[in-house]
């Protein structure tokens, strides 16, 4: 199936008044939340680098045709924007944007990172709160701290970071690699669902 051959049409008159029937781009539906969380029909995956939409979806479905069902299930709306950079994509993108700043030592954002951990259940939880200039340069480098709760001993440990705008920018592209991956059982439901949606 070719995803714009399911969208409605639209009658459209131009400048001179002629009337033509039209594609409309801007039909959209969406998959319902609940189910975005069920992992009975979609599991995770790590976009490699190099994998498009296209190669995805003849590697799970045997179809390329089908790239929009992965598009479509992790609500990207932008192939361009919301899918991560290949590796030379992204270096030309940094020299685009900063080539008048030293991205390497240019500071993004300063954070304080609070881990904690509990001894008991052997469970770490790891927090990021960002912080102003002078608020990070107050902070030591690290420091931790063990503190005894009713349900046993407790290790926090804050540190300070600063964050360059290079690695913001790495870390914003590496999170847009993980995302769903409808189950190929329903992808021909998907299909039909998303027709009479658009009809």
């Amino acid at each position: 199936m070719q995803y714009f051959d399911t969208l409605p049409k639209i009658i459209y008159i131009d400048s001179t008044g002629n009337s033509k029937v039209m594609t409309n781009l801007l039909a959209r539906s969406s998959v319902i939340p609940q189910l975005l969380k069920d992992p009975l029909l979609y599991y995770t995956y790590d976009i490699q680098e190099g994998d498009t939409p296209e190669i995805i979806a003849h590697k799970y479905y045997g179809d390329s045709y089908r790239y929009w069902i992965v598009l479509f299930v992790n609500q990207l709306l932008d192939p361009q924007w919301d899918w991560p950079m290949n590796y030379a994509t992204f270096e030309q993108y940094l020299a685009d944007e900063y080539s008048s700043i030293n991205i390497y030592s240019e500071i993004e954002y300063y954070e304080k990172i609070i881990t904690q951990y509990d001894v008991n259940s052997q469970t770490t939880c790891i927090k990021k709160v960002r912080i102003d200039e002078n608020t990070y340069n107050s902070l030591p480098v690290t420091q931790t701290e063990t503190y005894t709760l009713p349900t046993g001993p407790v290790s926090v440990t804050t540190e300070r970071n600063a964050v360059s705008i290079y690695d913001y920018e790495l870390n914003l592209n590496e999170s847009k690699r993980n995302i769903r991956i409808l189950n190929a059982n329903y992808v021909d439901l998907m299909e039909t669902q998303f027709k009479k949606l658009m009809a």
